[in-house]
């Protein structure tokens, strides 16, 4: 059945409906959540919060099939709170080294050479890790775009509960902090990403 069946069999009542949403989508939202915060036990806590909210706000989703799309906009506001809460409680634990292993292996080209992939990785989780040392404000913004790179910057401002400018302003401004970053670091490896 595809989710939009299942959305619809669950609101006429079919219960079992939502757990097998539940089990389609539950090791990718962990995945993704170990993957931002760098912690098992927050992954799991984050993954249940984003489901309940689903469960709980089912009713607002007007087209059934795109519950996907849907459901990875509550799990970027879900990763945005996250952040916020920690750093309201003067949280500001680096991302733990040991969990970048079980980033999901970058999407290059299948007619790239495996050591072209292996670069990519390493790429990938380089970037990580910078965005992870940006400001809060920046940081915040950056997040939501890799939790979903369609998401519009008016989504992005109401998630986060501040103007369109606002996010133009942080996206921009973490944009060249991160370049700074990488071409003190790295000098001219990351080129590609600002061109």
């Amino acid at each position: 059945m595809s989710d939009g069946e299942l959305v619809a069999a669950y609101r006429k009542g079919d219960k079992n409906a939502w757990d097998i949403l539940c089990k389609r989508y539950t090791d990718k939202l962990f995945g993704f959540f170990v993957n931002e915060t760098g912690n098992y036990e927050d992954a799991k806590d984050l993954v249940q919060e984003t489901l309940i909210e689903a469960m709980v706000n089912l009713s607002t989703l007007q087209k059934p099939e795109s519950f996907k799309g849907w459901l990875y906009r509550i799990r970027g506001g879900i990763l945005a709170k996250y952040f916020r809460d920690r750093y309201k409680w003067g949280i500001h634990e680096p991302i733990d080294d040991s969990v970048l292993e079980t980033r999901a292996p970058y999407a290059a080209p299948t007619d790239q050479q495996p050591e072209h992939l292996v670069i990519a990785q390493e790429h990938l989780d380089i970037v990580h890790n910078m965005v992870n040392r940006l400001p809060k404000s920046e940081r915040e913004v950056f997040l939501l775009k890799f939790a979903d790179p369609e998401m519009p910057q008016k989504e992005i401002a109401k998630t986060l509960r501040i103007s369109v400018n606002a996010v133009k302003t942080r996206w921009r401004r973490g944009k060249q902090n991160l370049r700074k970053q990488l071409e003190a670091k790295y000098p001219g490896e990351f080129t590609y990403l600002f061109e």
